[in-house]
């Protein structure tokens, strides 16, 4: 399973979600996520709970290490994969799931891995990658 950063953000602010991601991540014998999705959850985290980035990414770090989540590097192949999804989903081609380039590689990185995508929200739902969803 591929942690989308929406789904590493709705744990570490215990959202409604919480709980079933917890559990769902047991479940899984693969789970991973990437330095994207990382930098992504670390400035949201940041953000929402008004501190630091540098803070924000400690949280997230923090966090993987304790779930034992693998970071996936970002290749060029997932490159490829990020720019076939965007010519797909990404907003600017006023495809329903409006897929942002966050969103773009975290697709590209649970297809290159072969993994489902774990996500929160509605956007997802509107492609073609096998995923799990968390609330909307």
């Amino acid at each position: 399973m591929f942690l989308d950063a929406s789904v590493i953000v709705a744990n570490l602010l215990e959202e409604s979600e919480a709980p079933l991601i917890r559990a769902s991540l047991v479940d899984e014998s693969e789970v991973v996520t990437s330095p994207l999705a990382i930098f992504e959850a670390s400035t949201r985290l940041a953000a929402v709970k008004r501190f630091g980035i540098d803070e924000g990414y400690r949280v997230v770090r923090d966090f993987l290490e304790d779930a034992r989540i693998r970071v996936l590097s970002i290749d060029d192949t997932v490159g490829q994969i990020a720019h076939t999804c965007a010519a797909a989903y990404h907003h600017s081609t006023r495809h329903p799931a409006r897929l942002n380039m966050g969103d773009c590689f975290a697709y590209a990185s649970a297809r290159a891995a072969g993994l489902k995508l774990a996500y929160k929200g509605d956007d997802f739902v509107h492609t073609d990658i096998e995923g799990q969803r968390f609330g909307s």
